[in-house]
C-alpha cells in the first residue's frame, strides 16, 4: 500500500477547471468527490516506493491523481485533452524559477547531477534492503553524452502501476510531462525510449537550449 498523501493541490486547480466546464454545479462536486476517493483507492493498490523519504515519490502521486480523475470522467477525457491539462500544471516560462533553474548554467547542471548520483546512491541502498518496492532504479550517463546531463531509468514504478491496472492508454501524455519540465528549466529533453511506450528503460538527455540554438544553427 502506498502511504497516504493529500491529493496534489496544483493538479486539482486544473483539473477542478475541467469539471466546471464540462458538468454542472452539482455534478462536477460529485465527480471532484469521486477523483478523492479514487485517488484513495488507488493508494490501496499500489506499492510503497518509500514516502517523502524518496524524492523521486511525488512523480508516483502525480499519476495516481490523474489516473483518478480519469477514472471520475468515465474515461471519456480524451487523450488530447488530458495533454492539454496536464501541460497547464506547468507554464512554460515561470521567470524567477526559470531564471534559478537555467540549465545553460553550469553551476544548475552540475547541481542536478548532483543530486540524481546522491539519489541512485540512496535508492541502491534501499531497493539492495528490499525497501523502497519497484521505486525508480537510475544509471548515470551509460550511454557517455559528452555535453548536458544524461541518465536512465531501467524501472518505473507509474508504468509497472498503470500496466497492472489498466491505465496503459494514458502514460504517453504523462511522460510527456517531462519535456514541460525540461523547458522550464532552459533546456531540451532528448528522449528514444520509455518503459511505457517502446523500450527496456526510460532514457534523458538533457541540454541547455543555447545548446540547442548553436546545434540547429550549425544545421542550417
Amino acid at each position: 500500500m502506498i502511504s497516504y498523501r493529500p491529493y496534489p493541490f496544483y493538479i486539482a486547480y486544473i483539473f477542478k477547471k475541467y469539471l466546471r466546464k464540462e458538468y454542472s454545479k452539482a455534478e462536477a462536486k460529485r465527480r471532484w468527490n469521486l477523483t478523492l476517493e479514487n485517488y484513495r483507492k488507488l493508494m490501496e493498490k499500489g506499492e510503497d516506493i518509500g514516502g517523502k523519504e524518496n524524492r523521486m515519490s511525488s512523480n508516483l502521486y502525480m499519476a495516481l491523481a490523474v489516473f483518478a480523475f480519469y477514472d471520475a470522467t468515465d474515461r471519456k477525457i480524451t487523450k488530447e485533452e488530458l495533454k492539454d491539462y496536464i501541460n497547464g500544471f506547468m507554464p512554460k516560462s515561470i521567470p524567477v524559477l526559470s531564471k534559478l533553474a537555467d540549465f545553460n548554467k553550469i553551476e544548475n547542471q552540475n547541481r542536478l547531477r548532483k543530486r540524481f548520483e546522491n539519489y541512485k546512491v540512496l535508492s541502491d541502498q534501499k531497493l539492495a534492503n528490499g525497501e523502497w518496492g519497484n521505486s525508480w532504479r537510475v544509471e548515470i550517463n551509460p550511454h557517455n553524452r559528452e555535453k548536458g546531463l544524461a541518465f536512465d531509468f531501467t524501472s518505473c514504478p507509474l508504468a509497472d502501476f498503470a500496466r497492472k491496472n489498466g491505465y496503459m492508454e494514458i502514460m504517453p501524455v504523462l511522460c510527456e510531462f517531462d519535456y514541460q519540465t525540461a523547458a522550464l528549466m532552459h533546456a531540451e529533453l532528448i528522449r528514444e525510449h520509455t518503459i511505457a511506450v517502446n523500450g527496456d528503460y526510460c532514457d534523458y538527455w538533457y541540454i541547455g537550449d543555447k545548446d540547442t540554438d548553436e546545434r540547429d544553427s550549425e544545421n542550417e
